[in-house]
């Protein structure tokens, strides 16, 4: 699967060099962002929403949307069975379930502009900011399991 600036995605079949199926990325605006992936699944944000969808078919793949919201963000991560992504409008740490559009919680963060998640050993944490702004410090939002 290939998002675009074109506001669509696509999926490809590799074996066959071709793209398969193309549909609107969420909130149909430009992707910058790259998906998470778990199994069959493919979690996608891009500044206009939030969406997921499940790899389906024996013969010709398609994409099966699961579901979506209009929650900006961007590239999902997915960590302990959550879903974590970045808002860099409104800022916070939406999380996730994979299974459910609506989020379980938001971590606070202030707006930035596009970084994402990391998350790694029971702890989750974004920067804060927007390299754009040029400035020479910053804040490092970290949150982790008690």
């Amino acid at each position: 699967m290939q998002g675009g600036k074109d506001g669509l995605l696509r999926l490809i079949d590799i074996a066959r060099m071709q793209v398969v199926q193309t549909l609107p990325d969420p909130g149909s605006t430009l992707m910058f962002t790259a998906p998470a992936v778990r199994g069959r699944d493919v979690y996608i944000a891009t500044d206009g929403g939030t969406a997921a969808y499940r790899l389906t078919g024996s013969g010709t793949p398609r994409l099966l949307k699961l579901w979506a919201n209009d929650s900006a963000g961007t590239s999902p991560v997915l960590a302990g069975g959550l879903l974590y992504i970045y808002d860099p409008t409104g800022g916070g740490i939406n999380v996730y379930r994979p299974a459910s559009p609506d989020p379980v919680t938001t971590l606070p963060a202030k707006p930035g502009h596009w970084q994402s998640p990391i998350a790694i050993g029971g702890c989750v944490l974004v920067g804060e900011g927007s390299a754009n702004d040029h400035e020479t410090s910053g804040t490092l939002s970290l949150y982790c399991l008690a």
